[in-house]
């Protein structure tokens, strides 16, 4: 009988999230790695520690072929004595492999979960984007080159303006370029628009109120990639556009990237929002993308 299912029952007690799904797949993690540190060198996990280990001896795994076994007698109250063995230290390799396969794609889950993307844009991805000009698939070359180059675009703090008509795509390589990005890089990105910025800014000016603005601008100042859909919609008066030159400003100066999608031309939306958001966010006009062909939504493409 091999020592990892009475470690994971040990590790799982011990934490004290174990219902959650993370803790199990961390404490099953946890157990792999040390059966494979006994399998390798005899060295027990903590809580056999003091046991005896007899000297290895040879066993046979049906896939690998012969290798080293420890083994070790161990006693639970009200139980026969049990004597654990090691395993094959190629299966366990392969066990370890997978189960941090586990907790990478659930750390993705979340993230994919936790990024702000509405059901009507759940299918958007880059690669079902369709380019039906020269100009569009130039743009969707231009965010797969984004997402691609992830970490130095986080490490500068490269930011980029999405701009143009209804219809074109826009929300889509959006969408599709955070779910290229959190897949491959694991980053916090938050899809959100300016309405809802004021909207949860404007809520801590209650009375009543149980979080402060400094709370709220938090949850939009933090994200790894902040993609804000609506700008230059809607800002009614002059405290939303102050809300929003301080996120902007804030994440500006943080160095953390941000994304602007707009219906608005790029002259309008300096009009609207001022020249200052709109330099920070295309680093003075050069990171824009321009979508200025017809809508196509109700052709049966996939465009949003």
């Amino acid at each position: 009988m091999q020592i990892q299912i009475f470690y994971v029952e040990i590790a799982t007690m011990n934490n004290p999230n174990k219902y959650t799904e993370r803790a199990d797949l961390l404490a099953k993690r946890d157990a792999i790695d040390a059966d494979l540190r006994y399998a390798l060198t005899g060295e027990l996990p903590y809580t056999w520690r003091n046991q005896p280990t007899n000297e290895p001896a040879t066993a046979r795994c049906g896939k690998h072929g012969e290798y080293r076994e420890y083994s070790f007698q161990v006693q639970f109250p009200k139980h026969p004595a049990h004597r654990m063995h090691s395993g094959c230290p190629e299966c366990l390799r392969a066990d370890l492999d997978n189960a941090e396969r586990a907790l990478l794609d659930h750390r993705i889950a979340d993230l994919l979960t936790d990024a702000g993307i509405g059901r009507r844009f759940e299918f958007c991805e880059l690669e079902n984007y369709e380019p039906v000009t020269p100009a569009a698939e130039s743009n969707r070359d231009a965010c797969l080159r984004y997402a691609n180059s992830w970490p130095e675009y986080l490490s500068a703090g490269i930011s980029m303006a999405m701009i143009g008509r209804c219809g074109t795509g826009k929300n889509h390589l959006a969408v599709g370029l955070a779910k290229k990005i959190i897949r491959d890089h694991q980053a916090r990105v938050l899809f959100t628009d300016v309405m809802q910025i004021s909207r949860s800014v404007k809520s801590t000016w209650r009375s009543n109120a149980e979080r402060t603005e400094s709370d709220v601008l938090a949850d939009f100042t933090s994200p790894d990639l902040l993609i804000i859909d609506e700008l230059g919609a809607q800002l009614g008066n002059l405290s939303e556009l102050a809300i929003l030159q301080e996120l902007i400003n804030t994440r500006y100066e943080s160095m953390l990237p941000t994304i602007v999608i707009s219906n608005l031309t790029l002259e309008q939306l300096r009009q609207g929002v001022g020249d200052r958001i709109v330099d920070r966010v295309t680093d003075g006009g050069n990171n824009r993308l321009i979508f200025d062909w017809a809508s196509y939504r109700g052709k049966g493409s996939t465009a949003a």
